[in-house]
C-alpha cells in the first residue's frame, strides 16, 4: 500500500509539475505574442509620424550648400565694408584737399564737410555691426544655421542703417545743388530731376536686398 501511495504521489507531482511547465510556457507565449504586437503597434506609429513629417511642408537645409552661401554672403560684406571705409576716408581727404587749396568755393566745402562727417559716423556704426556678427562666424556644419541667421541679422541691419542713411542725405543734396544754382545761370531742373532720382533708386534696391534678406532670414528660423 505504501509503495502504491508513493507511486500515486509521484504520479500527481509530476502532472502538477507539467501543468506548471505548461502554464509557464503559455505565459511566456503571451509575453512574446504582446511583445510583438506592441512592437507592431510602435513602428506603426513611427511610420505614421515619418509619413507625416515628411508630408509637412518643412525646409530641407543643405548644411554645404548653407556653408558656402554663408562664406560668399561674407566676403561680399566684407567687400562692401572696405569701400565703405576708402569713400568715407576719400570724401575726408577731399573736404581737407578743398578747404586747403581753397578754389571749390564754400557749397562744396560744406557739403564735402557734412558728407565726410556722414560717411564717418556710417563707418562707424557699420564696424560695430559686422565685427559683432563677424566674431561668431566659424566653418563648423553645426553652426551652419545659426552663422546663416549672424549672417541675415548683420545684412538687415546694414541694410537698415543704409535707408537711414540717406534721409539727411537727401535734403543736403537738394541744398548743394541749390547753392551751386546761385552762381550758374544754367537751369536746374535737370540737376534735381537726375539727383533725387538717383538717390530714389539707390533707396529702392536698399529695400528690396532688405526685404529679401528679411525672407531669408525668416526661413532660416523655421529651418532651425
Amino acid at each position: 500500500m505504501s509503495e502504491e501511495k508513493d507511486k500515486i504521489k509521484m504520479v500527481v507531482e509530476s502532472e502538477k509539475s507539467q501543468g506548471k511547465s505548461t502554464s509557464s510556457e503559455k505565459l511566456f507565449i503571451r509575453k512574446n505574442e504582446h511583445d510583438i504586437e506592441e512592437s507592431s503597434v510602435l513602428d506603426d506609429a513611427w511610420t505614421e509620424l515619418t509619413q507625416d513629417w515628411q508630408a509637412q511642408p518643412t525646409l530641407k537645409t543643405d548644411v554645404d550648400a548653407l556653408v558656402k552661401r554663408t562664406r560668399k554672403r561674407t566676403r561680399q560684406a566684407k567687400l562692401v565694408f572696405a569701400l565703405d571705409i576708402f569713400l568715407a576716408l576719400a570724401i575726408i581727404l577731399f573736404f581737407f584737399y578743398g578747404v586747403y587749396d581753397g578754389q571749390w568755393g564754400e557749397p562744396t566745402n560744406i557739403y564735402a564737410g557734412l558728407g565726410g562727417l556722414a560717411a564717418g559716423v556710417f563707418v562707424y556704426f557699420e564696424t560695430k555691426i559686422r565685427i559683432t556678427a563677424w566674431s561668431h562666424l566659424c566653418d563648423s556644419p553645426e553652426k551652419a544655421i545659426d552663422n546663416a541667421i549672424a549672417g541675415s541679422e548683420s545684412a538687415m541691419k546694414y541694410l537698415l542703417f543704409s535707408k537711414i542713411s540717406l534721409l539727411p542725405l537727401l535734403p543736403l543734396l537738394n541744398w548743394y545743388i541749390y547753392a551751386m544754382s546761385q552762381t550758374s545761370d544754367k537751369t536746374v531742373w535737370f540737376a534735381y530731376l537726375m539727383a533725387n532720382s538717383l538717390m530714389l533708386v539707390i533707396y529702392l534696391v536698399i529695400e528690396f536686398l532688405h526685404r529679401k534678406r528679411k525672407k531669408e532670414y525668416c526661413e532660416l528660423l523655421q529651418m532651425k
